[in-house]
């Protein structure tokens, strides 16, 4: 004789592929599922994974509006017999089955598939860095830091973004000091101080290149006000009104990008892989880069935004200004850099997901953009108002061999263990697709609201507008506030507030943060028993 959860089972299970059932009774019929799954774990067997199954493939509610959280309530059935105590061999079938549904699903049913598995327990907490700035900020001299630290300059300054950068009598090696911007604090610049000293540690040494910076000064100051700088600031520099400073040596390769117009593909590739393998093997250590590369949904409207118009892969929203973006990651030929943008993790595994995810996209992202440096003169829109073709710049193979690249490598540091070539994803899809967007530069413009123009004022108005083309005439019948007004800032992945158009990226990020942290989920089991 059935009892209540056996025959509450085999109702909702009979439920999920029902057609007479709408879209509210199915999800009733998976919250069954979901609260058998935690209270009587025991009466769910191969039959219900099935229909899980089918429903996650049906296309019967993928026109509505909520279906998303349908199917991450589905799919989080499957996790959650994953995760329940036995050793009957159902949680390493759901496991399976979940992988196998990221191949298998798109859109909506592919998210919700990605976010259940990217929410399996799995326990990482990050070191404590303390705040060991101080207060005491001495006033130092250019001829006073190099002598104290025994460097004579060889070389010409030169500024790259804000730090000043110049060859020393170290061999191989740079001077960089970064200078404070207006509005940095004194315990934000230590910050990446402490990061070098901590990287240092035995905990974080790795078998392959990865150069971490030594930091210098005088008499031991992290922070220090700096004076008779031999070369002045750019104008896009706004320093800090008390002159604040770090200075550390790094390697001269410090700021060899992978996209640089002067790296080969081959060298790239490498790169890309090493760097990976790097926020792989930080990221299990509880040490997260949050910036690999600086990505934005509307850079325009970052200053009047809670989130400063940070981009949210995980929304699928338009990227904005994608090459530029790209520019000069925080990731080269001498390993990570810019430790100013590491955290210590605190949290659970679905914020650990999308952490992951932003490094899986920053890196795919460098790897396109590598194949346009190949040719800089071919962006934005050509002298008929078209835009530019610049898929003969890719090469789809080696492309094809980068994405393999930074899944297996990444999957390897944060995981330990090897990916066995298990890439969630279909590679001809996604670099096909990939070609196609960043190939071409169809999404140039978008529009200057007034609530973004009245912002600024009339000064940073005319400015703003010149630096994107607007001539003289133009800017004389333009009045701050008016009316929104349209700006070619591009190239950008998506036009102005529409969805990204290079969907297939997103799923493809998702998928490869999902199985990283599954991964993880399964060593960790492993270790347990």
């Amino acid at each position: 004789m059935n009892t209540f959860p056996d025959t509450l089972k085999i109702h909702a299970e009979a439920a999920l592929n029902d057609p007479h059932f709408d879209f509210i009774a199915t999800y009733h019929a998976v919250a069954d599922l979901r609260r058998l799954a935690r209270k009587h774990p025991g009466v769910l067997d191969g039959q219900t994974l099935f229909a899980l199954e089918q429903l996650l493939q049906s296309n019967t509610f993928r026109s509505v509006r909520q279906a998303y959280f349908l199917f991450r309530e589905a799919a989080s059935v499957m996790t959650d017999m994953a995760t329940a105590p036995g050793h009957n061999g159902l949680g390493s079938k759901a496991l399976a089955s979940l992988r196998h549904l990221l191949l298998k699903t798109d859109g909506s049913a592919h998210r919700g598939v990605a976010e259940a598995l990217g929410s399996l327990p799995v326990s990482i907490a990050g070191p404590r860095i303390g705040d060991r700035s101080g207060t005491f900020r001495p006033t130092i001299s250019w001829t006073t830091l190099l002598s104290s630290n025994g460097l004579t300059m060889t070389g010409t300054p030169r500024y790259i973004g804000r730090s000043l950068v110049v060859e020393t009598s170290e061999k191989n090696h740079l001077l960089v000091v970064k200078l404070a911007k207006k509005g940095d604090t004194a315990t934000g610049l230590a910050k990446e101080i402490s990061w070098m000293e901590a990287l240092k540690m035995p905990d974080y040494s790795v078998d392959c290149r990865f150069h971490i910076p030594t930091p210098l000064g005088v008499d031991n100051p992290r922070v220090f006000r700096l004076k008779g700088i031999p070369l002045a600031p750019p104008d896009t520099v706004n320093r800090h009104p008390d002159g604040l400073a770090i200075a550390f040596i790094a390697h001269r390769d410090y700021f060899v990008y992978p996209n640089h117009h002067r790296v080969d593909t081959l060298s790239a590739r490498e790169m890309l892989g090493r760097n990976a393998f790097l926020l792989g093997r930080l990221t299990a250590k509880g040490v997260i880069h949050d910036a690999p590369i600086a990505l934005f949904h509307n850079r325009t409207q970052r200053l009047r935004r809670d989130d400063q118009g940070r981009y949210q892969w995980f929304r699928s929203g338009r990227l904005d200004q994608w090459l530029d973006s790209c520019a000069f990651p925080n990731l080269g030929l001498s390993g990570l850099r810019d430790f100013e943008h590491l955290e210590s993790f605190c949290g659970d595994s679905r914020l650990l997901y999308r952490h992951i995810g932003s490094h899986f996209l920053s890196l795919l992202l460098v790897a396109g953009s590598h194949f346009r440096g190949r040719d800089k003169s071919k962006v934005g829109l050509d002298d008929n108002g078209q835009p530019v073709d610049a898929r003969d710049l890719f090469d789809r193979p080696l492309l094809k061999s980068m994405v393999m690249e930074i899944f297996e490598n990444y999957y390897f540091g944060f995981t330990g263990k090897s990916a066995n070539g298990s890439l969630p994803v279909d590679l001809d899809g996604l670099t096909g697709r990939m070609i196609a967007e960043m190939g071409v530069d169809r999404y140039m413009t978008e529009l200057l609201r007034r609530t973004d123009q009245n912002a600024l004022t009339d000064g940073e108005f005319v400015a703003f507008l010149k630096e994107r083309g607007y001539s003289a005439d133009q800017l004389d019948g333009l009045t701050r506030g008016e009316e929104d007004i349209l700006i070619n800032s591009g190239p950008h992945l998506g036009g102005f507030n529409r969805q990204i158009s290079l969907p297939e990226l997103i799923e493809a990020v998702a998928a490869m943060s999902a199985v990283c942290i599954a991964g993880r989920f399964i060593e960790t089991v492993k270790n347990r028993t």
